[in-house]
């Protein structure tokens, strides 16, 4: 049989491209080597946000004195808190199975290697003939060359989940997203926790505010945080796993004695097996694969989305780019892929969320720079969480170029920046939207309309601006120059 689509990895991305393709009535094989759902279902997304509700509810209830209820100590059974979260994850597999079933997809399990440019051979036994492939195979963690790391059987996203008992303590290579959230909540559940980062800051990728103030909070709640550090080696002593590192900045040498360790500092894509040299496709030293802006590799009739092409590693971006895939590959219709607005969150506590430009040098020299703080949040003062802040950049004519949140609710709140940045709405726009009070989107509202009291020039506008909308107009504002 000639397959119309062939989909190497049953992922996020390859589940939306190949089940898109076969509802428009195309034949379609999907190879997946383990289960379908991929790291997302199984390893990141969904286990990790299982973890982070347990943790989070179990923070609340310490603090339920601050609102005048008693609840007692608060008792963690750690393996009945893993026990829930591996349930949350089949159930999840379970409907990715029915999804493509329904859709008439054919799930071929095993590992497929390119054999010539129209043809995978599965496990070496079945050649699989197709018009188009996709290659999603996704990621996996990848390891520092720290001497002695491997030998000391580091958890990883992957492993982590297998917990059945709660360890003592926990250190943490890298402070990234991964390693931020699981950290935290582990934490929370009763763990001692220790993140070493070798970059200045935590969460190096984001605004260094949001570095700075999230610092402050995990080490509010007894995490230890070395950044800026250089790991040397790692030993197994009778007391635990020791990490030796030092101070970048000072020379000082430190070491660490946890009995478990956790390495997330960084991905690998998954494409060694793919034979990809019989197609002549080259991959970098990660595995990364290059594309086009049609997300075409170097063989025109292959395609590779998700972390393989070592871009957005996010489900959300996958899903964009199965998108993009199923309209060049499957309905011939040219499309190429802009990832300019591509939002990102972190689901620590308080929430990290940004997308586009709001920071130092990323930022152009003519942007209004605006910020507000969560306590001068209506929503946020009543429930007594007031850490955090939004922050927004703009055009002198209030197209946003960017925006970043830290506090509750971020990443929804920052969805209303994503839809005004992709249809080309100014913060005018959202000045002019109405918006339910009190809710965490007033944060916009007043973004907006600090924005529109720098553009008011007479008293009685700026009067006007504070009876309708309740604000008070700053008499100037840092960054903000004359329109152009």
């Amino acid at each position: 049989m000639l397959y119309d689509l062939v989909v190497l990895g049953g992922g996020s991305g390859g589940l939306n491209v190949a089940g898109a393709a076969a509802a428009v009535g195309a034949k379609v094989a999907l190879i997946e080597a383990n289960r379908l759902g991929g790291e997302c279902t199984f390893t990141a997304c969904v286990p990790s946000k299982a973890l982070i509700c347990a943790a989070d509810l179990a923070r609340r209830l310490s603090m339920a004195d601050r609102y005048g209820i008693t609840v007692g100590a608060v008792e963690i059974d750690f393996a009945a808190v893993m026990d829930r979260v591996r349930s949350v994850v089949n159930s999840f597999a379970v409907s990715d199975i029915e999804a493509m079933q329904k859709r008439g997809v054919e799930v071929v399990y095993g590992r497929g290697r390119f054999d010539a440019y129209d043809t995978v051979v599965v496990d070496e036994s079945r050649a699989i003939r197709g018009k188009a492939f996709v290659i999603a195979t996704g990621s996996r963690p990848a390891m520092p060359p720290i001497e002695g790391l491997e030998a000391a059987g580091p958890l990883t996203n992957e492993t982590i989940w297998g917990l059945t008992e709660r360890p003592e303590s926990l250190a943490v290579i890298g402070a990234g997203a991964v390693g931020l959230e699981l950290a935290q909540a582990m934490a929370r559940l009763g763990v001692e926790v220790t993140i070493l980062e070798s970059a200045p800051r935590i969460l190096p990728q984001e605004d260094p505010e949001v570095g700075r103030r999230l610092r402050a909070t995990f080490e509010a709640e007894g995490i230890k945080i070395f950044a800026n550090v250089d790991i040397s080696n790692v030993e197994c002593r009778d007391e635990g796993k020791v990490v030796h590192f030092a101070d970048r900045a000072t020379g000082h040498s430190f070491q660490a004695t946890r009995s478990a360790l956790l390495v997330a500092a960084g991905r690998r894509a998954n494409v060694d097996r793919l034979n990809l040299a019989a197609v002549g496709i080259d991959a970098d030293a990660r595995g990364v694969i290059p594309v086009n802006g049609s997300l075409q590799t170097s063989a025109r009739q292959i395609y590779a989305i998700g972390d393989v092409i070592g871009r957005n590693q996010w489900t959300h971006a996958a899903e964009r780019e199965a998108a993009v895939v199923f309209q060049n590959a499957v309905l011939g219709l040219p499309k190429r892929y802009d990832d300019a607005v591509m939002p990102r969150a972190t689901f620590t506590d308080p929430e990290v969320a940004a997308v586009g430009r709001t920071h130092g040098f990323e930022a152009p020299a003519r942007a209004r720079i605006l910020e507000v703080e969560y306590e001068e949040l209506d929503r946020a003062r009543i429930e007594g969480r007031t850490q955090g802040f939004a922050r927004v950049a703009v055009t002198p004519s209030g197209k946003i170029l960017g925006a970043t949140i830290l506090g509750d609710n971020a990443a929804l709140v920052l969805q209303e920046f994503v839809v005004a940045m992709e249809q080309d709405l100014t913060l005018n726009h959202l000045l002019n939207t109405i918006h339910p009070y009190p809710t965490h989107a007033g944060l916009v509202r007043a973004l907006a309309t600090q924005f529109a009291s720098t553009r008011l020039e007479n008293g009685l506008a700026r009067a006007a601006l504070r009876l309708v909308y309740g604000y008070e107009p700053p008499a100037t504002l840092a960054g903000s120059g004359p329109e152009s």
